[in-house]
């Protein structure tokens, strides 16, 4: 999907970019807000002006995937079956102009092009255990931090948010660098310890069957530490160097992949903060886990304009994978019902329930082989009402018979979303920017297999050329 590069905007480009984003958002705020499964119960279709509604009814998913938005299947051209209403396609096009983009500087991964499961590029001890797409992201983010780690003179790599440690393995294992990972779950950071140890028992293996290889420079495995970084306050442990600098202070570099909701806001502030970081790559998550206030806004300038508010419903869309969807929408899975059967049940516990509304419904298997009407008795039975409950079979035919209305409104709250995102991670810049650091944003993963693709790079010293060397893909492979 087309979009806006963040790199190619000035300071003030980039403060009128915010401008525009809380004005469209402001606009647009009513598609955004809804809540896809009370379609039926609040009415969401008629909230559409008519003329898109007349242009939207009837379409299916494919060709809601290639008109609205814009994502056609391979070879397939764009061919409007009607004359689509000036609003509809201003909407289209502001959401595609005003969002960063998500495209990367290369082509769907090669990596998988001889088998969808292992990446070429990571030599099979670096994949055990790794599924494909956290393959695809510990190898991309890992050479982003193995440049910027060079560029910038770092003597330390801090993970933060490690998990099971997939990714300070690679750095350190795999690329040389000195690594201290922190993670809050004991029991992830005693897994990683484990295959630690597995991959050093791999490496080895494999350095006695092939004895021309030569291992240049010791080993050393990530130093694990298990600790909750708040994000209110500065973590000593996280500042801590693992070996005393040759000369002068420790310089470090903070990295977190895909650091869930406020641990990507707590990385911003160590950098911001703390003189011996001096360089950052984040990519951040769960945009609706911020803190409100406290995780977004944090620059001045988005502060300061009205309009700039993201409830929860808004950061909680932002999470979505808008190439996925579009995916599945091509393929027209059987899978879309699900959110009009989820909003028919809607319309059946009101009627029981007045005061209860949007109740979790816990995941009911193979919904697109169910009727309507078994699917609605296992959701009262989840929710804690009766199951044998008289339904009104009549009317939850004719909600069944609006299926592609309700994933045509889905669609257009999916098509706003990136620029959610794009207001989120705008704030960030500028926050960095207004202290006087250098940053920017640039998509690292392949969208279809990573919707979280976008890495914030910052540094105390300016990027300059820099810049296009760490966006380049390498071609040696771990």
């Amino acid at each position: 999907m087309p979009g806006i590069s963040a790199r190619g905007l000035s300071h003030e480009g980039r403060r009128q970019l915010a401008v525009n984003l809380t004005r469209v958002l402001a606009l647009y705020r009513p598609i955004l807000d809804a809540y896809i499964i009370e379609f039926f119960t609040d009415n969401l279709w008629d909230t559409l002006p008519c003329s898109w509604q007349e242009a939207l009814d009837g379409l299916n998913p494919p060709q809601l995937a290639t008109l609205l938005l814009g994502m056609p299947g391979e070879g397939e051209v764009i061919r409007y079956r009607s004359v689509w209403p000036l609003t509809l396609l201003a909407l289209k096009s502001t959401a595609c102009a005003l969002a960063f983009t998500r495209t990367p500087g290369f082509q769907t991964p090669s990596e998988f092009l001889e088998n969808p499961s292992q990446s070429s590029r990571l030599t099979a001890p670096f994949r055990k255990h790794v599924r494909p797409k956290k393959q695809h992201e510990i190898r991309r983010l890992g050479e982003l931090v193995k440049k910027l780690s060079d560029f910038t003179g770092c003597t330390q790599v801090v993970d933060v948010g490690s998990g099971q440690g997939h990714l300070s393995r690679f750095m350190a294992l795999g690329l040389g660098l000195m690594v201290k990972s922190i993670e809050g779950d004991q029991r992830l950071v005693e897994r990683a310890q484990r295959l630690d140890q597995e991959l050093l028992q791999a490496l080895e293996k494999e350095e006695k069957r092939n004895p021309q290889v030569v291992q240049t420079s010791p080993r050393h495995s990530p130093h694990h530490v298990v600790r909750w970084v708040d994000p209110t306050a500065l973590c000593e442990e996280l500042l801590l160097p693992l070996e005393n600098p040759c000369q002068g202070r420790a310089r470090l570099l903070l990295t977190g992949l895909h650091a869930c909701g406020d641990l990507s806001v707590a990385l911003l502030r160590h950098f911001s903060c703390c003189p011996e970081v001096v360089a950052l790559a984040s990519v951040g998550c769960c945009y609706m886990k911020l803190s409100d206030p406290g995780g977004y806004p944090l620059s001045q300038w988005v502060a300061g304009l009205p309009g700039y508010e993201l409830p929860y419903r808004l950061r909680e869309g932002a999470c979505h994978a808008l190439e996925e969807y579009a995916e599945r929408l091509q393929k027209a899975v059987p899978g879309l019902r699900t959110h009009c059967y989820r909003a028919a049940l809607e319309t059946v516990i009101r009627r029981a329930r007045p005061e209860l509304r949007r109740p979790g419904v816990q995941g009911i298997p193979r919904v697109h082989e169910l009727k309507i009407e078994e699917y609605v008795q296992r959701g009262l039975q989840r929710v804690g009402l009766d199951p044998q409950l008289p339904l009104n079979l009549a009317a939850l035919q004719a909600h069944q018979a609006q299926e592609n209305r309700v994933v045509a409104f889905f669609s257009l709250a999916l098509l706003l979303a990136p620029l959610v995102e794009t207001l989120i991670l705008l704030d960030r810049l500028l926050y960095l920017q207004e202290q006087g650091f250098h940053a920017e944003l640039l998509p690292i993963f392949s969208p279809e297999l990573s919707p979280r693709n976008l890495v914030l790079v910052a540094t105390k010293m300016p990027l300059g050329q820099a810049f296009s060397v760490l966006e380049t893909e390498d071609s040696d492979a771990a």
